[in-house]
């Protein structure tokens, strides 16, 4: 019966290393980048949306990160205008196995192409 607890225990203490190293993935690998918006939409799911954005030839989100006090989300993707050209904060790391994008943090706009 002790292996079975000892098995159970290792499984959830993987799980939530798992769980933990993926929340933090959003604010690792802070870059800034210079790229010409393409598009921009809303992807929505069944409780949740999320702002995406075409740069040149990569797609990039835009999210709120808690731990890093950015609540501003709307506000960066409204101000993000189709044809212009901006300096990019991110952070974060493309997975494509997991769908998940880099994180435009903050913006500046510098022209169009």
């Amino acid at each position: 019966m002790k292996t079975g607890y000892t098995v159970l225990g290792i499984g959830i203490i993987a799980l939530l290393i798992l769980l933990s190293c993926t929340a933090c993935v959003g604010y690792m690998n802070e870059q800034t980048i210079e790229c010409t918006v393409k598009d921009k939409w809303v992807k929505n799911y069944s409780s949740d949306s999320e702002y995406l954005v075409s740069c040149d030839d990569t797609v990039y989100k835009i999210s709120d990160l808690m731990f890093k006090g950015k609540f501003n989300s709307s506000d960066i993707y409204a101000r993000l205008e189709i044809g212009k050209r901006y300096k990019m904060k991110i952070t974060g790391y493309r997975l494509p196995y997991f769908s998940e994008y880099q994180n435009i943090n903050e913006i500046e706009e510098i022209g169009d192409k």
